[in-house]
């Protein structure tokens, strides 16, 4: 991927908390390789809005986001062809690290994660990634592009050996050939203690990928390729506080494929909006 050199102030806006902040959140408005219902490209917009709704405090962390440090640069501009887009994506994510910042992302569809886990592995050299999803991800190609949403878990593992599925449950029979025949960890279940233990024993970089399809639809109706037999809000809460101790080894995350248009009641933001809140106050 070609790297683009961009002004990272333009997209600050001037905002002088960037400098002080711990951690740093964006917005990828993108989802033009949607391959059933498109509209993740308000994802953000809708996180954010449905976040009023929720308290600051959390009792379970007994943390507030009122303590931490973090700005928001809202959605990023893009333009140009998809590698173009990923290349400005790749070179914002890839500065704010180098700030020794942590990034904060909300989709937009799922291909958004290859470019910052790229960025993450050039600034840190290596990072395990652990995908919390309804797919696989692992196509090598979807309608001819090797961008797609649908093959970003096959691009990530091109960039990092060190890549864990966790409560996969569709793909088609070349995505479980390929995961078979490569050893992936990839699992149906949720991460579990023995899996977070695994993943900490590495001891590097950890960057976490949200599809927000891992749930059920009846948890999570607002999205573009729902799943049945998927997964309760609680039970994928209770897998992440599994890393509330990880603080100082998770560099980011990502929560995509939210899409409002098909959100009955802002179900599903608003769930997405909670895990974005648990999540900033275990890593910040």
């Amino acid at each position: 991927m070609k790297e683009h050199f961009i002004d990272l102030s333009k997209f600050i806006m001037a905002d002088s908390s960037y400098e002080k902040a711990d951690g740093v959140m964006i917005s990828i408005p993108y989802d033009g390789t949607t391959s059933f219902k498109p509209g993740t490209r308000e994802g953000g917009s809708a996180i954010r809005s449905a976040s009023w709704g929720l308290e600051t405090y959390s009792p379970v962390l007994d943390r507030d986001l009122m303590d931490v440090k973090y700005c928001d640069l809202k959605d990023l501009d893009l333009y140009g062809s998809q590698k173009e887009m990923f290349g400005t994506i790749h070179s914002i994510v890839k500065k704010i690290l180098e700030d020794e910042k942590k990034i904060i992302t909300f989709g937009g569809e799922h291909s958004i994660s290859f470019p910052i886990v790229k960025a993450v592995k050039d600034v840190f050299g290596e990072v395990a990634v652990i995908q919390f999803d309804a797919h696989c991800d692992l196509r090598d190609e979807y309608l001819g592009n090797k961008l797609s949403h649908a093959c970003v878990m096959r691009r990530i593992r091109e960039t990092t050996p060190w890549t864990f599925q966790f409560g996969i449950r569709s793909g088609d029979r070349e995505e479980w050939k390929f995961a078979r025949e490569n050893n992936l960890y990839l699992k149906a279940d949720l991460m579990n203690e023995d899996d977070i233990n695994y993943i900490l024993d590495l001891d590097i970089p950890i960057y976490i990928t949200i599809d927000i399809d891992v749930l059920d639809p009846a948890h999570a109706p607002g999205t573009g390729t729902p799943e049945p037999c998927g997964f309760t809000s609680r039970e994928l809460f209770n897998s992440l506080y599994l890393l509330k101790n990880a603080k100082n080894k998770i560099v980011g995350f990502d929560i995509v494929e939210v899409s409002p248009i098909y959100d009955m009641a802002n179900i599903t933001a608003i769930t997405a909006a909670k895990i974005a809140r648990e999540l900033l106050l275990m890593i910040l």
